[in-house]
């Protein structure tokens, strides 16, 4: 769909990505503090883990999504955008309640929550882009609550319940794990393509 927009039959350059169990392990290890959990967190160890690092990833894109939609010029790509976004956002929506069913229960085989674990993470991530809070545990605050109403966080939003919007060196900071959008590394080890990326290291956008 994308080429067929774009009308290019050229191949799309992708950059190296690092799905290890290690990767994901240290911003894990990063939440709580420590150099490494005991035994170290494996994405792949089970069906929670995996679904943890599955709803991440798919946040970081709804809201880079979000973000964009108001640069795109063109009906052609803003539909485009548009219908990835969304069906991103239903994914989103289906893996935040798998996790929100077993909010209570503990992450095996340790013996925090997977309330505990999503807010920790949660503050990494936030930490890491630097923006503020626009990530959510499946537990928050009234204030990060829908409208400052509920405690419960099935789908974050702002406070009028609205997807929150992250932009390119925002998404880098998080993505690559060292809070510097010129700093590759964790997903990305050899940073990215493309010219958007060269205009970020070029003008040192960190």
């Amino acid at each position: 769909a994308i080429k067929q927009v774009l009308r290019s039959n050229l191949p799309f350059q992708a950059p190296q990505l690092d799905l290890s169990a290690q990767v994901f392990a240290g911003f894990v290890n990063l939440g709580f503090i420590v150099s490494t959990l005991s035994p170290p967190f494996n994405i792949y160890a089970n069906t929670p883990s995996f679904v943890l690092a599955a709803e991440a990833i798919s946040a970081f894109t709804v809201q880079y999504y979000a973000g964009i939609i108001p640069s795109i010029v063109g009906d052609e790509q803003r539909q485009l955008v548009a219908g990835i976004g969304l069906n991103e956002a239903a994914a989103f929506g289906v893996l935040r309640a798998i996790l929100n069913d077993g909010v209570n229960s503990t992450v095996p085989p340790y013996t925090f929550t997977m309330a505990e674990l999503t807010n920790r993470t949660s503050e990494v991530v936030n930490r890491l882009g630097g923006c503020g809070v626009k990530d959510e545990g499946l537990i928050v605050p009234f204030q990060l609550g829908a409208e400052n109403r509920t405690t419960s966080n099935v789908v974050p939003g702002d406070v009028n319940s609205l997807a929150r919007a992250r932009f390119e060196r925002e998404i880098l900071r998080i993505v690559f794990g060292t809070g510097n959008a010129t700093m590759p590394g964790g997903l990305f080890p050899d940073g990215f393509i493309g010219a958007l990326y060269q205009l970020i290291l070029n003008l040192k956008l960190s």
